[in-house]
């Protein structure tokens, strides 16, 4: 176990001596050890220069304190050569000059020793108290006394005994000097001995450096001599691999011309032409792939060597060619999209440009029908949400919900007017089946747990009505209508459900005026039997008796019994019509024949022919022409022009014969003004126009009321049905009548009855 830890150790230690990353680092390391000896002895040498400097300054600053010390001393001696030797002339103000320039000189070379400065400020006391005594001396002359006071021949002065006093001051002020000085020279004697000793060790270590360095150099040198030599067989083998590779680099490069062949992306190197200033002024096509071709039109020969700017002008237009400039300058990647025009067609191009030694290599991408499928999607995103809008709408509207319901774990996903139908807040709780069942009426939930197991049929749609109980306790009836589908492999039923809790409560209202319209029904049907024989009857023999007595015993009659007999018979007449116009009104209705293609011409040939007598008695005209044909009831529809007709001639002026046009056109039911229900999307307007007495506008509606009548029937004979019965037949094909009056100007009944 130990043993192949060695060896692996051995293994790996040798892998990594001979990596050339060790080599990097080992030069590295050289490199930066060469590099501190260098600088260390470099460091040596300063402060061997250092120290030598600090040694010459140390002397001259013993030199420039032994000077001082020697003018003190030599103004001492003039004035005691003077004093002795009786002269007049006077050396010391020359030294006294020196000694200044000696202070100035040692202030500046000790500036950086704050004892010295002390010392010599010191010494320049001194040096001011000598200049002041000398000062003094020449100004106490004796001859220049004795005039100045103005001495009487009695006045004696011992002017012998001033010099030797000012002498004896002088040598204190110098022996304090001396004193001074043997203190400054104290202290620079032992800067001295201390930069000395320095000056020696450093004299000893510079060699020690200078000999460090040239030995590291000497084994970096070894060192790198002898890796040389161990990798020249290395060397040969690189150069080996290096063939290989630029043989494999070849490869690739052929491999990739393959691709930039086969490839739809347009791939194209340029290399930048530059003015006089060195600025970018244009690009050059040194590569550009073939699919150029088929996006330009342009051939790619012609395309490589030539000027970008004179081939393709708009780059400079839409920004691509300030992208290219700017990528080749920072070496940054720049993309660009615009709209390109190329042999009349717009093309959206994608261009991704990358710095690529001495120029920049542009990638184009033809993203047209990227675009136009992008604005296909949008418009069908667009699209499906206004759907999903106005589904939701329309659900809401509707009362109506949506779900899709997974029915092997019960799991659902509803619209938000499913939750609303159970009053509650849309995704207020997690639809599942068990959740949902809370909500179903109990007596009704079988029912809808048959939801849960329909999976037999297939595909087939599945109705289920059951009721609900909302969160505000309100019961409400759903109609829900599901398909079953599989989605991923799972069982699902997609549907609707629906509020038709209205629509079951009207159902019951129908339901109560079914059961009162069939007990009307019923009644109407006694009423008619009534009416067809038990009312008639008597009126039959009240017409018969009365003829039997006006046969009998009219001779006998007084005029005015014969008037009340006339009246009688008059009203046995009237009752039968009113009768038989209330039977014919009320069997309008149960008439059940099937409708048929009517011509209103052949119609109303009829209608002419039944009122002949009528029509020649007063004189009438009638005039149509080119009417419509229709679907009807052929008898309804002919009893509907024979009461028109008839009405008008009934209602006609006294002094003027009647005139009766009818006219026909289609018309769509949108342009109808007149509400009502329309069945059809076109319509035939019939309009009968007569210039009878007419009738005041606002009786325009209640002359179709059973029984109504605008004046009585001494004036106008008549029930006051037939315009009952002509609305009632209209309605009965679907139709709508209306009509327009005006007093004493006729009268227009407009029909409109479907085209389809």
């Amino acid at each position: 176990m130990k043993s192949l830890f060695f060896s692996e150790f051995i293994t790996k230690f040798k892998s990594f001596v001979g990596s050339t990353k060790t080599y990097i680092i080992l030069l590295i390391l050289a490199i930066t050890l060469l590099l501190y000896t260098i600088s260390l002895g470099y460091k040596q040498v300063n402060r061997l220069h250092k120290t030598g400097d600090l040694v010459s300054h140390t002397l001259e600053v013993q030199r420039a304190i032994v000077e001082l010390s020697a003018n003190f001393l030599e103004v001492e001696t003039i004035q005691l050569k003077k004093l002795i030797e009786k002269q007049e002339t006077d050396l010391s103000t020359i030294v006294l000059t020196e000694m200044a320039q000696s202070l100035t000189r040692l202030k500046t070379l000790t500036q950086d020793n704050n004892a010295q400065q002390e010392r010599i400020k010191a010494l320049q006391l001194l040096h001011e108290k000598i200049k002041n005594e000398l000062d003094f001396s020449i100004n106490t002359d004796s001859a220049a006394v004795i005039n100045s006071l103005g001495a009487k021949d009695s006045v004696i002065i011992n002017f012998a005994g001033l010099p030797y006093k000012r002498k004896e001051r002088i040598s204190k002020i110098v022996a304090e000097a001396q004193v001074i000085k043997d203190r400054m020279l104290a202290e620079e004697n032992y800067l001295m001995v201390s930069r000395k000793e320095e000056y020696t060790s450093q004299s000893f270590l510079t060699p020690m450096s200078s000999l460090l360095v040239a030995l590291t150099a000497l084994v970096i040198f070894l060192i790198g001599f002898i890796s040389i030599y161990k990798q020249k067989g290395e060397i040969q083998e690189v150069n080996d691999q290096v063939h290989l590779k630029n043989k494999k680099l070849q490869e690739t490069e052929e491999f990739l011309k393959g691709v930039y062949k086969s490839s739809n992306n347009v791939i194209s190197h340029f290399e930048p032409i530059f003015n006089t200033e060195k600025n970018i002024i244009d690009f050059q096509f040194r590569y550009t792939s073939n699919a150029i071709e088929k996006v330009t039109g342009s051939e790619q020969n012609d395309i490589i060597g030539g000027s970008l700017l004179e081939m393709y002008p708009m780059v400079m237009d839409n920004g691509l060619f300030e992208l290219m400039k700017k990528c080749y300058v920072s070496g940054n990647t720049q993309e660009h999209e615009s709209v390109y025009t190329f042999e009349d067609q717009t093309k959206y191009i994608y261009n991704t440009i990358v710095k690529s030694g001495n120029g920049i290599t542009n990638t184009a991408w033809d993203t047209t029908k990227v675009k136009e499928a992008e604005k296909n999607l949008q418009k069908l995103n667009e699209d499906l949400s206004l759907q999903n809008t106005i589904f939701k709408e329309a659900e809401n509207v509707a009362g109506v919900g949506s779900f899709i319901w997974y029915l092997d774990d019960g799991s659902a996903t509803v619209s938000d007017n499913f939750y609303r139908i159970l009053e509650v807040e849309p995704n207020s709780f997690e639809v599942t089946f068990n959740a949902y069942k809370e909500f179903v009426h109990p007596e009704d939930v079988s029912i809808f747990e048959s939801l849960s197991t329909n999976e037999i049929e297939k595909g087939t749609s599945t109705i289920f009505t059951y009721r609900v109980s909302t969160k505000n306790k309100n019961i409400k009836y759903l109609d829900l209508k599901g398909k079953y589908v599989e989605i991923d492999n799972r069982p699902v039923s997609v549907g609707i459900v629906q509020d038709i809790t209205s629509r079951v409560e009207k159902d019951r209202a129908l339901i109560d005026s079914y059961e009162k319209l069939k007990l009307s029904n019923e009644e109407l049907e006694s009423f008619n039997r009534v009416a067809s024989h038990d009312l008639q009857e008597p009126l039959r023999k009240i017409q018969m008796f009365i003829s039997r007595i006006e046969d009998e015993g009219e001779e006998n009659m007084s005029e005015g019994i014969k008037k009340y007999f006339a009246k009688i018979k008059s009203g046995t007449f009237r009752m039968r019509g009113l009768i038989q116009n209330l039977l014919s009104y009320s069997r309008i209705d149960k008439v059940n024949t099937n409708f048929e293609k009517i011509s209103l011409d052949d119609i109303l040939g009829k209608v002419e022919d039944e009122l002949s007598q009528l029509i020649k008695d007063t004189d009438t005209v009638i005039s149509y022409k080119n009417l419509p044909v229709i679907d009807g009831i052929p008898f309804k529809i002919e009893q509907l022009c024979t009461n028109l007709i008839g009405n008008s001639i009934k209602y006609r002026k006294s002094d003027i014969s009647p005139q009766i046009h009818i006219i026909s056109k289609r018309i769509r039911a949108a342009d109808i003004e007149e509400n009502f229900s329309k069945t059809s999307a076109n319509y035939y307007e019939i309009s009968f126009i007569d210039n009878g007495i007419g009738f005041e506008p606002e009786f325009a509606t209640n002359i179709f009321e059973v029984f109504h009548r605008l004046h009585s029937k001494t004036e106008y004979s008549g029930t006051g049905i037939g315009l009952s019965i002509c609305k009632k037949i209209v309605e009965k094909h679907h139709g709508h009548i209306h009509a327009i009056g005006k007093k004493d100007e006729g009268s227009i009944f407009v029909i409109y009855l479907p085209a389809n």
